[in-house]
């Protein structure tokens, strides 16, 4: 994983490592959509920190730092963690819910993909992956498609 350098916002940091168009407004609408409906406090491109050998969530955070992801052991960095960058999460009495707004590239990165996923869920994340191709071809609104989602987890 490339580390930002300094403290990087998820925001920034995700907008930063996709290639083409910016997906953060269609996020922000996504949120507010919680938010009203759901009365939630849905955060945008936060961090998960997992740990390396367990891959169990070590913490939440607006900001990573390479301090976040490691430590300096005989004068040597060494990566003991890793971030993942959820384009929306939130935490309420269920649990921890994400929501990931998948393109055209994660129909390139499957495997990838399906990791990230399987990683969320051995954590009893309640997530909700949505693609955006799939939504447009079928014709499914995404709000509804999120609202039978949320319904089906509880």
């Amino acid at each position: 994983m490339n580390l930002p350098r300094g403290k990087q916002s998820g925001i920034n940091y995700g907008q930063k490592k996709q290639q083409g168009q910016s997906d953060i407004e269609q996020l922000i609408d996504i949120q507010r959509y919680l938010i009203t409906r759901y009365k939630l406090k849905v955060k945008i491109e936060w961090y998960v920190i997992f740990d390396n050998e367990t891959e169990t969530i070590k913490m939440i955070t607006e900001h990573v730092t390479k301090e976040d992801l490691g430590v300096i052991q005989e004068g040597k960095y060494k990566q003991t963690s890793f971030a993942k960058n959820p384009d929306l999460m939130w935490i309420d009495k269920y649990g921890m819910w994400i929501i990931e707004v998948d393109g055209a590239v994660h129909d390139r990165k499957v495997k990838k993909t399906n990791e990230r996923n399987e990683l969320y869920l051995r954590n009893h994340i309640k997530l909700i992956v949505i693609n955006i191709a799939e939504m447009n071809e079928l014709n499914i609104n995404i709000y509804n498609y999120i609202d039978k989602q949320i319904e089906s987890k509880l």
